[in-house]
């Protein structure tokens, strides 16, 4: 029997709201968001700096801002906005994932939630989707030192949540990670929400159907 429901946080649980983040970002930035990113991507490795907990998050998104403004000479104004940026806000809940976490708690099941993201602090960023108090467990690969698929992430989770590999569930939208779970025993479901692969068994187009009552 299956004693937990695994879920991958972003693809599925969540999805990043770039229209948002252009909003909030746009008037203080001389370039677009894809720069922005492309800037970030060339930094982030650079810099040497890791995000485990919110504390060190702060501390990466803050001296990450303070080099762009440096690179590019942005006013007081711009350099005040984007230290105010809370990078959490740019995740928004699929409009199935809390009732598929609420379905798996209302069927006796513990729920965590495994990601490889590693510029969000994990926990926070669950706390701003509202999901903590469903959740029984949550890990990252920063938190861990190893990413999805690599065995012990997949172990790691299900010690957490007190249950034995092949007791979990996990969903992932990525067919690797997937596979990963496969491998240490535990069931798996590829989410597949843009539906660009075969439908089947072990393939879901959205949460739905799991564990439906």
């Amino acid at each position: 029997m299956t004693g937990a429901v695994i879920f991958d946080r972003d693809g599925v649980l969540a999805e990043f709201d770039l229209e948002g983040v252009r909003q909030e970002l746009g008037h203080l930035l001389p370039f677009g968001l894809e720069q922005l990113g492309t800037h970030l991507r060339d930094w982030a490795p650079r810099s040497g700096r890791r995000v485990t907990c919110a504390t060190s998050e702060r501390a990466f998104w803050n001296a990450f801002w303070e080099e762009l403004c440096d690179a590019h000479g942005l006013d007081a104004d711009a350099r005040a906005g984007l230290l105010r940026f809370e990078p959490c806000r740019t995740l928004r809940l699929f409009a199935d994932a809390r009732p598929a976490i609420e379905r798996a708690r209302r069927q006796g099941y513990r729920v965590g939630v495994l990601s490889n993201f590693a510029l969000f602090d994990l926990p926070g960023s669950l706390a701003w989707l509202g999901l903590t108090p469903l959740l029984d467990a949550a890990l990252s690969a920063a938190m861990l030192g190893a990413s999805k698929p690599a065995p012990e992430t997949y172990l790691a989770m299900a010690r957490a949540l007190g249950q034995r590999p092949e007791d979990c569930l996990f969903v992932d939208d990525r067919p690797d990670c997937v596979e990963g779970a496969r491998r240490v025993g535990m069931r798996a479901w590829l989410l597949d929400r843009a539906g660009k692969r075969p439908g089947g068994e072990g393939v879901m187009r959205d949460l739905t159907a799991l564990l439906a009552d």
